[in-house]
């Protein structure tokens, strides 16, 4: 399907109802999805996706609708971790607030760990040096090497 250009013709958009903002922030702390918003306010998904773009007062409640409900989930969690003793969700807040991992051996499990055991200072008369006799110096051959 193709858009059409110059004046449009059929239906003109659909505008969100007057308490639009009210109710979809409502909907979003009630944990609704954005497609179940679109259900709820009567209009199609991608309907309520043109309003978000069109005005940014729906787009802002929603967000705070959103918020409201991360908060709620969080101190039910927090509530039960430090109140309630449950501990299943204070290690869930471990992780996902904090990057907890039990029992990740991720990070020092694969190193490699070399360590040096150097001798103490030598006092100058402890040092011996010792060379192999030699009546000749050592020649350098001058011969290149052969490409095969």
């Amino acid at each position: 399907m193709t858009k059409l250009t110059g004046n449009p013709t059929g239906r003109p958009p659909k505008a969100p109802p007057p308490d639009a903002a009210q109710r979809i922030e409502l909907l979003a702390s009630d944990g609704f999805s954005v497609r179940g918003i679109a259900k709820a306010m009567g209009a199609a998904f991608e309907t309520l996706q043109r309003w978000f773009d069109d005005y940014p007062e729906l787009r802002e409640a929603f967000e705070n609708g959103r918020e409201q409900e991360r908060y709620t989930l969080h101190n039910g969690l927090y509530v039960a971790a430090t109140e309630k003793g449950n501990m299943v969700a204070a290690m869930f807040l471990l992780k996902a607030r904090h990057g907890y991992r039990e029992g990740d051996q991720g990070e020092t499990a694969n190193r490699v760990s070399i360590n040096f055991t150097l001798p103490g200072a030598l006092k100058p008369e402890q040092f011996t040096i010792e060379h192999e006799p030699t009546d000749q110096p050592k020649r350098i051959s001058a011969a290149r090497p052969t490409r095969s």
